[in-house]
Order: structure tokens, then sequence, then C-alpha cells
């Protein structure tokens, strides 16, 4: 359940984005900073702007707030405010978290957040609050479902908002699959702590995609920079693959080879708690994140099969 504390940062994150909002959503701060701690959720509404890839916007019959939203008051149980829209999507139009993504543009930033009468009334029960957050549909839903021109969105501040959002996909995580000449890959131990994918298991180094990222690559580049300090000696697009993060939301992800010849024990790692190289016929023995041991024998084979071996691949990719 989200707190004061949690539900500040979320606004705070938008005006960071939106610094000509904070006169409208003054009345909005001001509330959430005069309530005290409380067991009680926070009287908050959250909505769904899902815009599929003919740039039409999901609606909803039950319109709790918001311009036809899916939308719901936060509750006791949901994890985030962005928890709770995806929970009124799947509660009002059939859909689940798995048809949908985040967006780029967004990521986990509302979209938008409108003044809700609890901002200046300060009634018990009167939502201070609507926040809404964005997601590209991923896959089709098995679902019948409303959809409506992104023309005829009701509020003017969100048409504008929403008519940046094209539906699209793209890879949203990127991974990295280092190899050296010996055939070994590196491997990064991460922490063992709540939160976090794959606690205390061997992963690939990589990270999601942050509002300055142009493409995937200069996702993973910037990761293994600031991860571990690695600038790799070439490096190529393999696959693309899809997971689930912590809310059930599908994650387009890239996974790259990289091909790197250095110490690991030399490397200022900032994240986790080591870097290892392993040939991959131990990694079975390793307790291993998600689909680690698959992708890096499904790399190993295709070098076989091709005849070529990480020494011809040696050279640097401009």
């Amino acid at each position: 359940m989200s707190s004061r504390t949690d539900l500040r940062t979320v606004l705070d994150s938008y005006l960071a984005r939106h610094p000509t909002e904070s006169t409208r959503l003054a009345d909005v701060a001001a509330a959430l900073d005069a309530v005290h701690n409380t067991p009680d959720p926070l009287p908050v509404t959250c909505s769904a702007v899902v815009v599929d890839r003919a740039r039409r916007i999901l609606h909803t019959s039950s319109v709790p707030a918001g311009p036809g939203l899916p939308g719901a008051k936060l509750r006791r149980g949901d994890r985030s405010p962005l928890a709770t829209a995806l929970r009124a999507v799947h509660d009002q139009t059939g859909i689940p978290p798995g048809d949908l993504c985040l967006t780029p543009q967004h990521l986990r930033t509302p979209i938008d957040i409108a003044p809700g009468p609890g901002a200046t009334s300060r009634a018990p029960d009167a939502p201070i609050a609507d926040l809404r957050f964005a997601f590209h549909l991923a896959h089709t839903p098995s679902t019948a479902a409303r959809w409506q021109p992104t023309a005829d969105t009701a509020l003017a501040e969100l048409k504008a908002k929403v008519s940046g959002l094209d539906g699209q996909t793209p890879p949203l995580n990127a991974s990295a699959l280092i190899y050296n000449s010996r055939g070994e890959y590196l491997l990064h131990l991460r922490d063992m702590r709540d939160g976090i994918w794959a606690p205390g298991c061997w992963a690939l180094l990589g990270g999601g995609h942050e509002p300055g990222d142009r493409t995937p690559q200069d996702t993973i580049l910037r990761e293994l920079a600031e991860e571990a300090g690695i600038v790799p000696q070439r490096l190529e697009a393999f696959l693309d693959e899809e997971v689930r993060d912590e809310d059930g939301l599908t994650v387009p992800v890239r996974i790259f080879t990289a091909l790197w010849e250095g110490d690991p024990a030399q490397l200022p790692l900032t994240e986790g708690v080591m870097l290892a190289w392993f040939p991959p016929a131990t990694m079975p023995r390793l307790r291993l994140g998600g689909e680690t041991l698959e992708l890096v024998q499904r790399h190993a084979r295709v070098c076989t099969v091709s005849g070529v071996t990480p020494e011809l691949e040696a050279t640097v990719d401009d």
C-alpha cells in the first residue's frame, strides 16, 4: 500500500517533468503534506491511459474518475498507484497486465495528474487526485474492449499528452551476454534484497530504459558503464524476448552479445555482489536468474554451428 511519502514521491517525479503544472497541482501537494501517517489508504484514484497501435484509447463504462478511463481508488493491498491502475483495467475491461507494457516516454511516472475534490474540500473520502498512468497494448487482448480515437479524449490537457504515444512496444530493457576469447561468459551475482529481480541469483548485466536513452544500444552501454565500468570491444544485437515485471506487465528486452577480455576483479562494481567468468558447462550448477542458462547455451550453439570463435570476433565495433 502506498504511504503519503510514496504518493508525494510520485507527485514530485511528475512535477520534475512538468514544472509548469506546479500551480495547478499546488492544492494536491498541500493536501498530501497535510496527511499524517495512517494505516488506511489515502483517498486517491488511479487511472490507466491504454493506447493501442491504432492510437486509440481504452475506455470503460465504469468511470470512478477521469474521462472514461479505467480507474479505481487506492486500496489496502495495492503495492503501488500504478498497480491500482492495472487492477482497474483488469477488473473493468478484462485485460490482464500481461497484455500491457510501459511506455518509453513515461515509464512509471504518471502521464497526467488531475486534482480531485478532496484537494480543496479536505473531505475525508473525497479523492485528493487522480493519478493517470500510460500503457501501450503489448498483445491483442482475448476479451472485447472499447476503444476511442485519441482525438475524442474528453480532457484537453490529457489529449495533448496522449498525442505523443504511438502504441509501439520497443525494447524497454537491455541485457548483455558478455563473453571472452576463452569461451567464458561474465555473470553478475545480484544482491539478496526484496524488490529486485532475481535476488541472490547469477544473471546477465543490464537494466531498464531511461528517458535519455534513444535506442536499446544506448541503454546497454549506459548500464554496463554505470554498473561495472565495462566498455565492450564489440557489441551486437542478438535477439529480442519478453519477460514479466513485478506487476505482471510485459517487458520487451533486447539481448546483446558483447566481447570483453578484462578481469572482473578489477571492475568498480556499483550494484550486486560480484562478477565472475564461467564456462557454459559449469552454469547448470549455479543458481541462475530467468532465462540466463538458455541464452548462454543458445549463443554458444550459434558460435559452434557457424564455426565462428570468439577470437575471430575480437574487433572493435564503432
